[in-house]
């Protein structure tokens, strides 16, 4: 998983002190030498290399986020994506393609990056094995996406699913969007359904707030 990979890459094994690995870089030719390794399939590595890889890979992929610096960043994604093909790196490529996209979010540039986020998202909703909890964490992540290419349909039907499915994300975003709509009665009764999920009021502070207002303003309208 991503806290795994967060770890700093030590000690590659025998099979990865190359100059690619040897010794912790950051720098272009560093990447592109990652990128490689993990591309190239015709070279057959046992577990403990392969998440040595991965591990420097991912430690690449943070630092080029960092920096803001997309090509690397996707292509490091891709790469590690197309090795590993789990949730994690699901998320790194989808990441790392809406956060370098143009400013334009209706250009071919920034379509051609929400197509390919949204297919590489869909596909993991097509995986018979995924986890409930994985399951519901695409949802979020597919409204997330959404809204960040301005795809208001795509958000809201993302966002109804997961309420669907008992996540919070879609009752706390539509709350407050029906609470900013005046739509009070609406927003009382999704920020209601999370406090209804037995969690203590402190550790929903604003699903108490949201709830308080909504019920205040809908008071208001009656009197």
């Amino acid at each position: 998983m991503l806290a795994s990979l967060a770890v700093a890459f030590v000690g590659a094994p025998r099979e990865l002190q190359t100059p690619a690995l040897a010794a912790p870089d950051d720098g272009p030719i560093a990447v592109e030498r990652v990128i490689q390794a993990l591309s190239d399939s015709s070279v057959s590595l046992d577990e403990a290399a392969l998440g040595a890889l991965q591990q420097e890979g991912f430690r690449l992929f943070m630092d080029r986020m960092a920096a803001k610096d997309g090509p690397s960043s996707v292509g490091l994604a891709r790469a590690m994506h197309a090795r590993a093909g789990a949730t994690w790196s699901a998320f790194c490529l989808e990441g790392a393609l809406r956060r370098s996209a143009p400013a334009d979010a209706s250009g071919p540039s920034a379509q051609e990056a929400y197509a390919e986020a949204d297919r590489v998202l869909s596909a993991l909703l097509r995986q018979e094995g995924l986890s409930p909890v994985d399951r519901l964490a695409v949802v979020q992540r597919r409204a997330i996406l959404a809204a960040g290419f301005g795809d208001a349909s795509g958000e809201l039907s993302s966002l109804g699913r997961a309420l669907g499915m008992g996540g919070i994300d879609g009752a706390q975003i539509l709350g407050l969007r029906a609470l900013a709509a005046g739509d009070h009665e609406e927003a009382a009764r999704l920020f209601g359904l999370l406090l209804d999920r037995g969690d203590l009021p402190q550790d929903r502070p604003w699903a108490l707030r949201g709830h308080g207002l909504a019920a205040l303003e809908h008071l208001r309208q009656g009197s």
